[in-house]
């Protein structure tokens, strides 16, 4: 069991990367979270010199569902310098985030963070900065690019167009969204990633290690995806529980496919069968289906949900990046 001492020392890190002293935070959490979790983080922000607020609720019906009224009123506010989702379900592609964004305010994801995660030698401890070196390279081969191509020998084989779009580093530290606007990172953290084109997604995507509301994946979650939009959701258990979350929140632009295409960057992660960590792990591939808002595309949809590829073949343009769980550029 983690000590509260252990966890306030680990989440200083995310606190140093992104505030400081006299800001102000607003902590968003939910009664399915440890409570050591808040605990530990508003002590570090008080020894730090930060306000913490804490706001509790009860759990979200889905991911990238807004919180209650009263709390988004807050993070709204012009007295909150930075606000951190310590939520069970994610909420980066939710409606208050393109808010926060559109308002030039500052954001760190925390959803479903454990304390198992703030382990020492755990994907918080990792090097953010050298992280962030990494991520920068594969980001700007994301922006020149023109096609993405993700294959795995698992029946992954997925083609999408990027032009224009730009990619990003992900790794715990500051992110401006848009040029004239707020954003944010996550934490832990360690992603490179880009939003395809909507309507180019061609081809099949087979999740194999982790997905949102399945956790650990037991059977390979196969989706096949023609003119950007998912037409077959196939698999067990995986399969039945996303068909059902998809028929009810039925909007036809949460089968929007490829919504981004992300490298992991993070050693230090151990896949646990949650999408805060699994999704970062190095050498993997996150892909989502639904939202592109918070990324700077062009779909509004009510749902934004991911899967992961334990050990995918990346490439742009011809030129491979990513292949048996190893970034060809590191």
């Amino acid at each position: 069991m983690a000590e509260l001492a252990e966890i306030t020392r680990m989440l200083r890190t995310p606190l140093e990367l992104n505030a400081k002293a006299g800001d102000r935070i607003l902590i968003i959490t939910d009664t399915a979270m440890d409570p050591i979790l808040w605990q530990g983080l508003s002590t570090a922000a008080r020894e730090m010199g930060i306000e913490p607020v804490v706001t509790i609720m009860s759990p979200r019906e889905t991911h990238a569902t807004d919180p209650v009224a009263p709390i988004r009123r807050a993070a709204l506010g012009d007295d909150v310098d930075l606000c951190i989702y310590l939520t069970s379900t994610a909420m980066a592609h939710a409606p208050i985030t393109d808010a926060l964004v559109d308002r030039g305010q500052r954001f760190i994801l925390m959803e479903e963070l454990t304390p198992a995660m703030l382990a020492p030698d755990g994907p918080a401890s990792a090097d953010y900065h050298a992280i962030n070196a990494l991520g920068g390279k594969l980001a700007a081969i994301f922006t020149a690019g023109e096609t993405v191509r993700v294959r795995c020998d698992n029946g992954t084989d997925l083609t999408a167009g990027i032009q224009g779009r730009p990619g990003r580093s992900i790794a715990g530290l500051p992110l401006r969204l848009r040029p004239d606007g707020g954003g944010g990172c996550a934490f832990p953290d360690g992603e490179a990633h880009v939003c395809p084109v909507e309507g180019t997604g061609e081809g099949t995507v087979v999740f194999d290690l982790t997905a949102h509301s399945v956790g650990r994946i037991a059977e390979p979650l196969r989706l096949t995806i023609r003119k950007g939009m998912v037409t077959a959701i196939e698999g067990g258990r995986e399969a039945e529980i996303w068909n059902g979350i998809l028929r009810k929140h039925e909007d036809p632009n949460n089968l929007n496919a490829p919504a981004e295409v992300a490298i992991g960057l993070n050693p230090k992660v151990t896949p646990t069968g949650s999408m805060r960590t699994d999704k970062k792990k190095y050498g993997t591939a996150h892909i989502g289906i639904g939202d592109t808002i918070a990324l700077g595309g062009t779909c509004h949809a009510r749902l934004r949900l991911e899967g992961v590829i334990s050990a995918p073949e990346i490439a742009v343009d011809g030129r491979v990046l990513t292949r048996g769980g190893r970034i060809l550029l590191d």
